[in-house]
């Protein structure tokens, strides 16, 4: 079982215009709207990939989506729900110059005792799952550290996505791996140049914490994949590229099929890059299914 743990979940807005004014009223098309939040995101990607998973975290009114998706999905939910509403996220594509501009909201506050509630929640979870995906940013009331909390609470491989002190507090907790992007991994090490200071940073990384994997998402770049004896770098997959949202969570979602299947390291650079491939080449927060993974992984 995989576990994935999402505390500030959303709603995903995604519309379309040509290109922004912002000095005059915008018109768009409205092109979807999802549940979301990166652990969510990586619990269905991995179903899409034929994998189970269960789905812990905050949740807040307006939320009720969350779990009917999630289930439909035949993803198991455990959220610890508080008061509040949810928020909401908007992404305005512009297709005239192809970049996506994201708007993001801000969830409640939450109390002392939800949080309790969630590191219980955490640690039962741990009991029966192979890895534990802590991920995405967390709601007001919640400290640094939750990441650092929740990985010593869990007895089992941790994935740690975050960036800030939330990527700083959750590695004295020393995960199993981490997939920083270059801005996440300079927050860690300072200004980086070229492919061979990534890896530097990434074993400092690995000598200091104990980490045993560094997955460096470089965006239209690929990734390097980095442990203490190997290091691995593959391109991007040429695909139509109609949305980027998601994508680093879909990322995720393949290395873990590959951990799940004892894979080499080189292969979960693969599958990490696959599934990234998969779900950028469609509108919206998309994720990669089976057939697309199959046909992209030869690329």
């Amino acid at each position: 079982m995989i576990t994935t743990v999402t505390l500030s979940p959303c709603l995903d807005k995604t519309v379309k215009t040509g290109k922004l004014d912002l000095d005059a009223m915008n018109r768009v098309e409205p092109v979807s709207l999802d549940i979301g939040g990166k652990g969510i995101n990586v619990s269905r990607a991995l179903s899409r990939l034929g994998v189970p998973s269960r789905a812990l975290g905050f949740n807040f009114d307006g939320g009720e989506a969350i779990p009917e998706t999630l289930g439909s999905e035949g993803i198991e939910c455990r959220f610890t729900q508080c008061p509040g509403s949810l928020r909401t996220n908007l992404k305005i594509m512009e297709t005239e110059l192809g970049r996506t501009v994201e708007i993001n909201e801000s969830n409640p506050e939450v109390t002392s005792e939800s949080i309790e509630a969630l590191k219980a929640s955490v640690a039962e979870s741990a009991r029966d799952s192979e890895f534990i995906v802590l991920a995405g940013s967390v709601p007001k009331g919640v400290g640094a550290d939750i990441y650092r909390q929740l990985g010593e609470l869990a007895n089992t491989k941790v994935i740690l996505d975050a960036q800030g002190e939330l990527l700083r507090e959750g590695l004295k907790a020393h995960p199993f791996m981490i997939k920083p992007n270059i801005f996440e991994l300079e927050t860690l090490v300072g200004k980086i140049s070229t492919e061979s200071e990534i890896i530097s940073a990434a074993r400092k990384i690995i000598s200091d914490y104990g980490v045993q994997v560094v997955l460096v998402s470089l965006g239209a770049d690929g990734a390097i994949i980095v442990s203490e004896a190997e290091c691995h770098k593959a391109p991007a997959v040429k695909v139509p590229v109609k949305s980027t949202s998601g994508a680093g969570d879909n990322m995720l979602a393949g290395a873990i099929l590959a951990l799940t299947e004892n894979l080499p390291l080189e292969d979960v650079l693969k599958y990490a890059i696959t599934t990234a491939a998969g779900a950028i080449s469609h509108e919206g927060t998309t994720f990669c299914t089976m057939q697309e993974f199959e046909g992209l992984l030869g690329k």
